[in-house]
């Protein structure tokens, strides 16, 4: 398991693959996601998620883990009770539109380009994710597995 020990991180986005770990506990890396938000929570960091991450979270349980209707909007409340959540705006599409568009860049994953924009609005110090092509220019970025 990585966990991110320099200077404990203040504003953390955890991208949504986490957000299922945390749900899913057939997932590979579900144990170690939740080990990871539980010292992030310990260590009084703030952790964020985007309003795509919850809908997105809610049917992936409902329609590929198929899960109760009533389990997925357990996740989804537990979710924003532990996480802020940032709105997604116009302004961020455009952003990660643009991201995405410009070919001197490596971000060819629009949802994780939203999750980047995301980040730099709340000026954070650390994404959390486990896509290992998640693409970030300046917030660094850990794993709760090895890459």
């Amino acid at each position: 398991m990585i966990i991110w020990q320099k200077n404990m991180a203040t504003n953390v986005l955890l991208d949504t693959n986490i957000v299922l770990d945390l749900f899913d506990k057939d997932r590979l890396s579900s144990e170690k996601s939740l080990e990871t938000v539980k010292k992030l929570i310990m260590n009084n960091a703030t952790l964020y998620v985007n309003s795509d991450t919850l809908t997105t979270a809610f049917y992936i349980l409902r329609n590929q883990k198929k899960v109760s209707f009533k389990e997925a909007l357990y996740a989804v409340r537990e979710t924003v009770n532990i996480c802020e959540l940032i709105s997604i705006e116009l302004e961020d599409v455009d952003v990660a539109l643009k991201l995405c568009e410009d070919d001197t860049l490596d971000f060819n994953d629009y949802e994780d380009a939203v999750q980047y924009v995301c980040a730099t609005k709340i000026e954070a110090d650390l994404i959390v994710t486990n896509d290992k092509g998640f693409v970030s220019l300046d917030i660094e970025c850990i794993g709760t597995i090895k890459k």
